[in-house]
């Protein structure tokens, strides 16, 4: 008995799906075979389960599978595809030779126009008259006009007609490519004692599927507005009709052979036993006049130091994480995804700017991501949003819950700031042979804005890489909240509305009077 079972459910992995088919048959008292055909002809056969629920004594005999071929395409329509290639190679030779009679009929009047001396010949003998001479030159340029015309009206139609053969040729040759089909054919022999329905279902992990997360973050007054969604697609070659999809962040096929050690083996290191040198070798340099060195032999490969790998970082998310939709939805056969609504959550976040003048005169806006939410934040791509506004996309990491990240959300170019330099000067040190060099700089920062805006500055002193060279802070104002081995230096301010902050800070260079200096700060 042929069975139609139905997609009933797919649980998703990032590079597989585990598809589970349903249906239910009425079956009489008796053995029947029950034929489940036009399965995927790619899923992975070892690892199909089938299970089954009907009238109490129900026996399955268990199950056996075979490959199908069978013809994709209707040979009539082959044919008569193969009959429309034809009449249109038919239709090119033709107007080929159209043009080609076109193309003698013009080079017959270009040879006329040629004849010039035999038009003279015939005014000289009284046989033409000037103006029947030029009455026949232009009915010779006319008729070449209108050959023209014609050879570019069949050139354009050779070409509509290569156009539709190379079309139709291609389409013919991709359908002998799929003529036959292969499918996977499911046999489970079942015996009833009574007469009843039988729901049978089967599963089994499809290639071909997969999941990404996809997430659209929308700032909006402090608070983070995340879409998380999940982009989904499958290519089992049948489209998917109202199903129920659970998304999983969990490995298929992760089974592995458990690792046994092997002895670790001490040895007493013995000393190689040099190599005597062959009797025709020795001859040869006993007669040079060079001076003769031992040779040692090659290392013991067990004294020497087993070489290492470098290890790569592992990252391990725990437990796996499952999404299940919770409408059903259509899953059509094609690469491009489809995009599904995981979840829709709020979040309060930190905002603050981050200028870095030496840099850049832009400030960046910057937030703070704590994931207070009850799920985790799979690594995945993210579109950026500030007040309905498109900043920019960023791949983010895998967040777990209580988790931060830092986002950019682009540049505030409302707030100004503006670094110069406002002391620049050299003097020897009195009885010492040292040069000591000043600089000062100066930042300032405008908020115009009606916001209060908290505010990282970072800036830097020279980090000398000579150890005549020394450089040390002189001042500041106010002083940096922080200052690292390199010499960055980093200000938390806070900006408020509609006002100026100015930053000063001052260093010293100290180093010998006759050394130059590479890297010091210029006009």
């Amino acid at each position: 008995m042929l069975i139609a079972s139905q997609v009933y459910k797919a649980t998703i992995y990032r590079d597989a799906a585990r598809v589970t088919r349903t249906a239910s048959i009425e079956l009489e008292k008796g053995r029947t075979l029950l034929e489940f055909a036009e399965l995927p002809a790619d899923l992975a056969l070892e690892s199909l389960r089938v299970r089954a629920a009907g009238a109490p004594g129900t026996k399955l005999e268990g199950f056996s599978s075979k490959r199908v071929y069978h013809d994709k395409i209707a040979k009539s329509e082959i044919q008569a595809l193969i009959e429309l290639v034809e009449n249109l190679n038919q239709s090119i030779q033709a107007q080929q030779s159209r043009i080609s009679a076109v193309n003698a009929r013009i080079d017959h009047l270009d040879n006329l126009l040629k004849e010039t001396r035999s038009f003279a010949f015939g005014l000289t003998n009284q046989k033409l008259t000037i103006s029947q001479h030029f009455e026949t030159i232009a009915a010779i340029a006319n008729e070449r006009e209108k050959a023209l015309a014609e050879r570019s009206e069949l050139q354009l139609g050779l070409i509509d007609l290569q156009n539709q053969f190379a079309a139709k040729k291609k389409e013919l040759e991709q359908l002998n490519s799929q003529q036959v089909t292969a499918a996977y054919q499911i046999d489970l022999p079942v015996e009833m004692e009574t007469g009843g329905t039988l729901n049978v279902e089967l599963s089994y992990l499809q290639p071909g599927c997969s999941w990404e997360p996809n997430y659209d973050f929308s700032l909006q007054k402090g608070k983070l507005e995340i879409l998380y969604t999940a982009s989904v697609s499958q290519e089992s070659g049948e489209n998917w009709q109202d199903i129920n999809v659970e998304l999983s962040t969990a490995q298929p096929r992760t089974y592995a052979e458990l690792p046994e050690m092997e002895p670790w083996y001490l040895q007493k290191y013995s000393p190689p036993t040099p190599r005597a040198i062959p009797n025709a070798r020795m001859d040869r340099m006993m007669k040079s006049e060079d001076t003769i060195f031992p040779m040692s032999a090659p290392p013991n490969l067990l004294s020497m130091e087993a070489a290492s790998y470098a290890e790569a970082e592992i990252d391990s998310l725990g437990v796996s994480a499952r999404y299940n939709l919770t409408q059903k939805v259509t899953l059509p056969s094609q690469p491009s995804p489809s995009r599904f609504v995981i979840s829709n959550l709020t979040l309060d976040v930190e905002e603050d700017r981050l200028a870095i003048p030496r840099l850049s005169e832009e400030i960046y806006r910057r937030v703070k991501l704590v994931n207070k939410s009850n799920l985790v934040f799979l690594a995945g791509k993210a579109a950026l949003y500030a007040e309905d506004a498109f900043v920019g996309s960023v791949v983010i990491p895998f967040i777990p819950q209580g988790g931060e990240y830092r986002l950019n959300f682009g540049v505030d170019d409302r707030i100004e700031v503006k670094r110069e330099i406002i002391k620049q000067s050299a003097a020897g040190k009195f009885l010492q042979d040292k040069r000591l060099r000043s600089y000062g700089y100066q930042i300032s920062i405008a908020n115009p804005t009606e916001e209060t805006i908290k505010l990282v500055l970072q800036d830097q002193l020279p980090v000398s890489q000579h150890e005549e060279i020394k450089v040390r802070l002189d001042k500041a104002d106010p002083n940096p909240d922080s200052k690292d081995d390199l010499n960055r230096m980093t200000w938390n301010l806070t900006l408020l509305p509609k006002s100026k902050k100015l930053v000063q800070f001052y260093f010293i260079v100290e180093a010998p009077t006759e050394m130059e200096i590479r890297g010091l700060p210029r006009d």
